[in-house]
């Protein structure tokens, strides 16, 4: 309900100001009302209402950490919370996988010539620049995606882990190999010896070994978007002062405490 212009409806000014019943002129509300939601949150503030209200919820955000650092609780939500920055790194992360991934899955990159025998010959340079710049990505993917709390985004990169060791033996065969840390390297001169079909199997159309990474790369992303997201807003008001919880507006999450 919004307060009255300083005219008023009609020109009542006082009536503006000073109605305190339920609709002046103008269908308002006077500003000294006691329904006035500019004086009713004053009130509140006055009365220490607030004060409790955010009390008890970061008591609340209290008792579930430790309920976490105890072990006494696995669910996401109580879980050790990831900070904001560690989420981006891995969204950042899983965002240059996907993009290593995307120009592997580009057809134009295993076009061919034939030499004067019509054996196709591959522009090796390109490819393994391409091969290269997924090695690299993927690696930091697995250090950042391993490193954080969430459930969830342990989940999708173990996921990925498992897809690659499917595929170690053809992996190999390009030259990559898996380590004990879950990491790959590059042995770049067996990539531009090997067969680039090979390559465009693995990493080229529906069902590849890359579609499957590309899959839980992107679900990593959207986990990590969501969830720095949340870090930022769920113990937020809005800019008109309403509680904001998980991005929107919500009153009824928070009157238990009052």
């Amino acid at each position: 309900m919004a307060i009255n212009s300083v005219n008023g409806s009609n020109g009542d000014f006082f009536n503006a100001f000073f109605n305190t019943g339920q609709n002046n002129n103008s269908g308002g509300i006077g500003l000294f009302s006691g329904t006035s939601s500019v004086i009713g949150d004053m009130s509140l503030i006055k009365s220490g209402s607030y004060k409790k209200l955010l009390n008890a919820y970061y008591s609340t955000q209290k008792e579930n950490a430790k309920k976490s650092l105890d072990g006494t609780s696995t669910d996401d939500e109580t879980a050790a919370t990831d900070s904001t920055g560690s989420l981006q790194m891995a969204k950042s992360d899983a965002e240059s996988l996907l993009d290593a991934l995307d120009g592997l899955n580009t057809k134009s990159l295993y076009k061919n010539t034939l030499d004067e025998k019509g054996k196709p010959v591959y522009d090796t340079d390109k490819i393994n620049s391409a091969v290269k710049k997924y090695v690299e990505a993927y690696n930091s993917f697995i250090d950042s995606t391993g490193d954080l709390n969430s459930t969830k985004m342990l989940s999708k990169t173990l996921d990925v882990i498992k897809n690659t060791k499917k595929n170690a033996g053809l992996l190999s065969d390009i030259g990559i190999t898996i380590g004990k840390d879950n990491k790959l390297t590059l042995d770049e001169d067996k990539l531009k010896k090997s067969n680039m079909t090979t390559v465009n199997t693995l990493f080229v159309g529906s069902g590849s070994y890359g579609s499957s990474v590309t899959s839980k790369a992107s679900a990593s992303y959207r986990i990590a978007n969501s969830t720095a997201y949340t870090n930022n807003h769920a113990s937020a008001y809005t800019y008109n002062g309403a509680y904001s919880y998980l991005g929107t507006t919500s009153t009824t999450k928070m009157n238990k405490y009052l």
